[in-house]
């Protein structure tokens, strides 16, 4: 559970994932949402969608890490896992940012409820 104020945000839980290596991406799948889950260089989780804005099928998932930025591997566009931004064209658009945090070897990512629910 995350906290908003004094909201509680529910979290999807994935099991073992506390243990991928530094330096990688995954694809993960909530429903039909697609993820990105990065642990950096330093050992810190990121999670963004894995569409990258410039191109929606290109998959962020399959780019390459390099401190806490991520490099598309269709055009080369780079994000910033921290906040989200395109930091080079072609994309321009920053990708959306999922909080994350560590319990044992899963990984929380607060997922936000799809409209109407």
């Amino acid at each position: 559970m995350f906290c908003k104020g004094s909201i509680l945000v529910a979290a999807k839980r994935f099991h073992g994932l506390a243990t991928v290596a530094q330096g990688t991406a995954t694809r993960l799948l909530c429903g039909e949402l697609a993820i990105c889950l990065v642990r950096c260089d330093d050992g810190r989780f990121f999670a963004v969608s894995d569409a990258c804005t410039h191109e929606d099928d290109a998959s962020l998932s399959d780019g390459w890490v390099s401190g806490c930025q991520i490099e598309c591997a269709r055009h080369n566009s780079i994000f910033d896992l921290q906040t989200g931004a395109a930091l080079s064209i072609p994309a321009i658009e920053p990708v959306k940012t999922y909080r994350t945090a560590v319990d044992g070897d899963d990984i929380l990512i607060e997922i936000p409820n799809p409209p109407g629910s």
